[in-house]
C-alpha cells in the first residue's frame, strides 16, 4: 500500500524513520524552488541510488540532494513499497539512509557553527595539496573539484557549484573543510606565499653564490 503525504506533516527525517528498512521507491515532489521531482530508490533502508527526474545522479550530488530534502519543509511525497528497479548505469549506492541523515546532522550543526567564518562565495581557493587522506564527502568533492581548483586562478565556491551541480551553501562549506585541511588557500594568499617561496630560494641562491666566490679568493 502506497504512503503519501506532505512534508508540512511529516518532515523528512521522520518520514525516513517511519520506512525504516521498507524496500520500494520514494518520490518528493512540488519543492520550492525545484522543477524537478526526486525519485530515491530503497532497498532495506539503503539508498540504491537517487533520480532528479530522469536523471541518475552520481554519488555526490545524490549526498548533496538528500542533504536539501533534510532541511525542507514544504513539498509532498509518495513511498510505493516493492523491488526498486536497478539504476541504469549499474552503480548502486549503497548507502543506509538512517545513518546518512545522522551524518547530515552533523553537518548541519558543523555549518552553523562555522558560519560566521566562512568564505564568501565569490572568493576564489587554489589547490595546494594534492595527497591527503579525506573522510567522506570532502574526499569525494575534493576528487571532483581538484581539476577546477588546480587551473590557474583557482575556482570560486559559486563556479564549482555551477560546474558540479551542488549547492553553493555545501560548496562553501567544503572549502572551509579543505582549508582547515590544508588543501587549498584564497588564490591572494597562495600568490604571495609563491611570491615569498621565491624570494626565499633566490635569496638562498644569492647567498650560496657570494659563498662560492669567497671561496675562490
Amino acid at each position: 500500500m502506497a504512503i503519501f503525504g506532505s512534508l508540512r506533516d511529516m518532515s523528512f527525517p521522520d518520514l525516513v524513520g517511519m520506512l525504516g528498512r521498507r524496500s520500494g521507491v520514494l518520490e518528493v515532489f512540488a519543492l520550492p524552488g525545484h522543477r524537478q521531482a526526486y525519485t530515491i530508490a530503497l532497498e532495506g533502508g539503503r539508498v540504491l541510488w537517487v533520480r532528479e527526474g530522469r536523471r541518475v545522479l552520481e554519488p555526490l550530488q545524490a549526498r548533496s540532494v538528500l542533504q536539501e530534502l533534510f532541511r525542507m519543509s514544504e513539498g509532498g511525497f509518495e513511498f510505493v513499497p516493492g523491488t526498486p528497479p536497478p539504476p541504469p548505469d549499474g552503480q548502486v549506492l549503497g548507502w543506509p539512509l538512517e545513518r546518512l541523515l545522522l551524518t547530515m546532522t552533523t553537518v548541519e550543526d558543523e555549518f552553523r557553527a562555522y558560519s560566521a567564518t566562512l568564505p564568501d562565495p565569490r572568493t576564489r581557493f587554489q589547490a595546494v595539496s594534492m595527497d591527503m587522506w579525506l573522510e567522506e564527502p570532502l574526499w569525494s568533492f575534493w576528487e571532483k573539484a581538484k581539476p577546477l581548483l588546480g587551473q590557474p586562478g583557482g575556482a570560486s565556491a559559486e563556479e564549482l557549484a555551477r560546474r558540479l551541480g551542488l549547492r553553493e551553501r555545501e560548496v562553501v562549506y567544503y572549502l572551509h573543510k579543505l582549508r582547515l585541511a590544508g588543501k587549498v588557500s584564497p588564490v591572494r594568499a597562495y600568490e604571495e606565499a609563491l611570491k615569498r617561496r621565491d624570494e626565499s630560494r633566490e635569496g638562498l641562491f644569492r647567498r650560496l653564490f657570494a659563498s662560492l666566490l669567497g671561496r675562490g679568493r
